[in-house]
């Protein structure tokens, strides 16, 4: 009784960490800044105030679907959360899905790694 007690508990807590995880990931969010500049080239560095820093958006929504402006280019498709809460999966049709780690989130910012980059990124209110 008292491990059945046990599991059932852990089982809740888990739902509730994924399901606010869920709940901070939703919205609108723009990149503002890389974590790793230290690592990228002068080339890497004006490409990314360029093409990437306060460009670069992606909008989570509720029912699983997102949108994003990536590199001159908008996508759609659906998004979901790892049981672990530590990546969030990008299926865009006709691609192989995307894992993007989440290094940080709170309810105004979202820190992922995409690759080799490292990206802060602000939530829109």
């Amino acid at each position: 009784m008292k491990t059945l007690f046990s599991l059932l508990f852990f089982a809740c807590i888990t739902s509730s960490v994924i399901s606010q995880s869920n709940e901070l990931i939703i919205g609108k969010w723009t990149f503002k800044d890389a974590y790793n500049k230290d690592k990228i080239d002068q080339a890497g560095l004006a490409m990314l105030q360029s093409e990437v820093i306060n460009k670069m958006t992606f909008d989570f929504n509720k029912n699983g679907e997102f949108k994003a402006y990536l590199m001159g280019e908008n996508q759609k498709g659906k998004w979901e959360l790892t049981k672990d809460s530590k990546k969030i999966i990008l299926i865009i049709p006709e691609e192989a899905p995307t894992g993007l780690e989440i290094l940080k989130l709170t309810n105004n910012e979202l820190a992922l790694k995409l690759g080799l980059g490292e990206f802060l990124m602000i939530k829109k209110t």
